[in-house]
């Protein structure tokens, strides 16, 4: 992947024309909007209810998705012990050592196994974990996961190379962000999910990571066509 020079405005940007060239960011919208934040991180034992809006919303954006609610309630009662430990973590905040790095790895691939068949679901995969817990975890598809990691598709090439990539960008991001505005990581972040609907800051990632990637918009592209436009917001 060739290096960025990332301004957070292009995450504002890319959230504008995400929202007009993508329909289906209404489904999660609608989902973040019913969801209990707090039903999957009690305890491993989810309510029915709760399980199928997830697999409402991943049907939504997948229809071809094949995991079974049944099976996948099970995994999860299994790794609830690894998740719970990242119930309050961010992706700015996540410490990467070798010891958490192997716990995603482990959850992300019990998940993706949660078909009947063999069939192993990595993008439903990464949906599934940012649904649960939403400032920590980034979405990625076949096109993402090409320009950022190669070919790597499974729990590890997630946890070990490309969610800390992520926490690279969000760095840098609320980096542009602090030397124009001030502040620090987490007023930084506050702010700019404001003037973004209020959207976490993995999930405007995920977005930019889709115009970019899937949609194929040059960041040039994005930049100009949407720049004279936009209302990116007044900070403080």
């Amino acid at each position: 992947m060739t290096k960025e020079n990332r301004h957070y405005t292009d995450l504002i940007k890319t959230h504008k024309i995400f929202t007009k060239i993508e329909g289906r960011w209404k489904f999660y919208d609608a989902y973040m909007k019913n969801k209990d934040p707090d039903a999957w991180l009690k305890s491993g034992d989810v309510p029915l209810k709760e399980g199928l809006l997830l697999f409402g919303f991943i049907h939504s954006w997948d229809p071809n998705f094949q995991g079974d609610l049944a099976k996948f309630l099970e995994i999860y009662k299994d790794i609830f012990p690894l998740l719970k430990d990242f119930k309050h973590t961010t992706i700015i905040e996540v410490d990467f050592s070798h010891e958490v790095k192997n716990a995603i790895s482990v959850i992300f691939d019990r998940i993706a196994m949660c078909p009947r068949t063999k069939r192993y679901e990595s993008t439903d995969a990464s949906k599934i974990l940012h649904a649960i817990i939403p400032n920590l975890f980034v979405m990625w598809d076949d096109k993402i996961r090409s320009a950022i990691v190669g070919e790597g598709r499974d729990g590890r090439c997630y946890a070990f190379e490309f969610l800390p990539k992520m926490q690279e960008s969000a760095k840098e991001y609320l980096d542009s962000f602090i030397k124009e505005n001030g502040g620090g990581y987490e007023s930084a972040a506050l702010q700019i999910s404001k003037v973004a609907d209020n959207y976490s800051l993995p999930k405007l990632i995920d977005e930019h990571n889709y115009v970019r990637y899937t949609k194929r918009k040059s960041l040039t592209e994005i930049r100009e066509s949407s720049g004279s436009t936009l209302d990116i917001g007044h900070f403080p």
